[in-house]
Parts: C-alpha cells; sequence; structure tokens
C-alpha cells in the first residue's frame, strides 16, 4: 500500500486544550477549554451567573466545528476596581426563616412558653444570618455590551489554540494507525502465500493416513482428490483476505477523505475484525494462527486509537 502523508489531513482528536486571557484596566477575563473522549457531543460551560447571556456566543462559535466528546469551557472574571462585591438580603426568606421557628417553637412548646424573641439581639441576628441564602454575595459585573467584544475575541483565542491540538493530536493518531495498517496489509500478504501450502500439507497427510490402510496401487485417487477438494473449501480463505485488503484500502481512503470520521473507521475496524476472525476458524496452521494473531492484535490497536478520533 501507498504511504499516506499526514502533514495536511484534517482528522480531529477528542482530547484537546485551548486557552486565553484578556486583561484590561477594570477587569481580566479567563478562558479555558478542554475536552475528552465521548461518543456524542456533550459541552458543559462554567461560568459567573453575571455572565450567563455570553453562553449563547460560546455556543454559536462552537457549533461552526462539528465537535464530539465531552468539553468543558471554564470562564473566569476578576474585577479589578477593587468594588466588585455586595452583600444582598433575601428579605423574604429570612421572614419565612422566623415564621417557621417560631411555628416550631409553638408546635413544641406550650403557647405561653414561645422561646422565639419578637426581636433579635445583634449577636442573635449574626446567628441568624447564617441560614443559606439570607446573605448572599453579589458579584458586580460591567455592562454586558461592554465587554462582549473582549470576550468574543478571548474565546475564540482559545478555541483556535483548543482546534489546533485537536488537530496535532489527530495527525499523530493517524501516523501510528496508518503504521498499524501496513503491517496488517503485509501479515494479510503472508496468509495469502501460505494459503495454497496448507491445502497441500493437507493432501499430503491423506495420502500417507490412507497408505498406512492400503497398499499403495490400491489408494483410490479420485477419493484422494474429492477429499482435499473438501478440505479446500473449509480452509479457503481467499476471499476473507480479499476483503480484508479491501477494508483496509476503504481505511486508508477514509483517514484521506478527512472530517468527522471515528464511527466510520470503528465500523470498517468491526469488519475487518470479522474477517480475520473467518481467517482464523480455517487456516489450520500454526504459522497462518500466528499470524492471524498478529492481525488481531493490530487490529485491536487500531480500535483503541480510533476511539480518541472525532
Amino acid at each position: 500500500m501507498n504511504n499516506l502523508k499526514t502533514e495536511n489531513l484534517d482528522i480531529r482528536s477528542m482530547t484537546g486544550f485551548g486557552t486565553a486571557v484578556c486583561e484590561k484596566e477594570n477587569y481580566k477575563i479567563s478562558i479555558e477549554i478542554k475536552s475528552v473522549n465521548n461518543r456524542y457531543k456533550d459541552v458543559s460551560s462554567h461560568l459567573p451567573l453575571g455572565l450567563r447571556s455570553l453562553e449563547t456566543i460560546i455556543n454559536d462559535h462552537l457549533n461552526k466545528y462539528s465537535l464530539r466528546g465531552k468539553i468543558d469551557i471554564y470562564i473566569n472574571f476578576t474585577d479589578n476596581t477593587g468594588d466588585s462585591n455586595s452583600l444582598l438580603i433575601d428579605k423574604d426568606l429570612a421572614l419565612a426563616y422566623y415564621n417557621a421557628l417560631k411555628e416550631l417553637s409553638t408546635a413544641i412548646n406550650k403557647p405561653d412558653k414561645n422561646i422565639i424573641p419578637d426581636s433579635l439581639s445583634f449577636s442573635e441576628l449574626i446567628k441568624f444570618s447564617a441560614y443559606p441564602g439570607i446573605l448572599v454575595k453579589e458579584d458586580k459585573f460591567p455592562n454586558i455590551k461592554d465587554l462582549q467584544s473582549d470576550f468574543t475575541k478571548t474565546f475564540d483565542t482559545a478555541l483556535e489554540l483548543f482546534i489546533k491540538m485537536k488537530l496535532n493530536e489527530g495527525k499523530n493518531l493517524c501516523k501510528d494507525i496508518l503504521y498499524r495498517v501496513e503491517i496488517i496489509y503485509k501479515k494479510t500478504d503472508q496468509l495469502c502465500e501460505l494459503a495454497p501450502a496448507i491445502v497441500e500439507k493437507y493432501r499430503q497427510n491423506l495420502v500417507a493416513a490412507l497408505g498406512e490402510y492400503l497398499t499403495a496401487n490400491s489408494i483410490d485417487q479420485t477419493r484422494i482428490i474429492q477429499e482435499t477438494a473438501i478440505y479446500a473449501e473449509k480452509t479457503n480463505y481467499t476471499e476473507e483476505t480479499t476483503r480484508l485488503k479491501s477494508h483496509l484500502t476503504q481505511f486508508k481512503e477514509t483517514i484521506q477523505n478527512g472530517g468527522n470520521i471515528g464511527r466510520k473507521l470503528d465500523f470498517i475496524v468491526q469488519e475487518m475484525n470479522r474477517e480475520i476472525n473467518t481467517i482464523a476458524s480455517k487456516a489450520n496452521s500454526a504459522k497462518a494462527g500466528q499470524l492471524v494473531v498478529d492481525v488481531k492484535g493490530e487490529i485491536e490497536k487500531i480500535r483503541e486509537q480510533i476511539q480518541n478520533i472525532e
């Protein structure tokens, strides 16, 4: 098989990482994108509540690429003005807590022995404010429109680096996969070369076995030919090797075409595995058996590698 150059292949790994930072006088935006293997596209955006409206930009720019994998996006915002935080009081929630405690006190104690006071001291207020949700830290953000341009540019930079790494990883995967495809092709050629010798060896063994019971002059040559033909049919794996080579060619052509080929490659590998298993059941030879084991080992390594290709 002709060697296929991988330099210009548009094949991406599902593993990638990209990061970018935008630092202005009043704020700093840090963006990190990373992904791992996954059967489907699964995107999780982790960003401050005040920046949730920017999630539309994230999805729009990700949709420019046909991606697959578990993708996590982390957005961090830092206010450099020194006046970024304040506390919000949820008065309704505080009142609900207070009334619930009074009701609980009445239910447990006698009505005339209510232990919840009508007013709370400062120390009691401090304890009361510790109830979840009463005091909430609020992050202040600039107007979204003011930082949208910076956010978009920063996200695109991180995304560009993310895609670049995925492409580099994809090329490295393809180099290893194509190397193993060549090994399989050579060993398939060796299996083809062994096929006639396997049939001839059986014919010789059949003649020798019959010779133990019959004189050489009375051996039925027609019967030997028939038995040999039957065995040759059972052990003839020519069709399987031909189909295996066809799958190997299709495999390389699919890589050459590039794009989102992970699932198609996985299907072709399944077909390759089917053919070599059939050859294994037919090849009654130690040499052929070893070649089959070698081929199955390489197919399994390829199968593992393509699980990481989009």
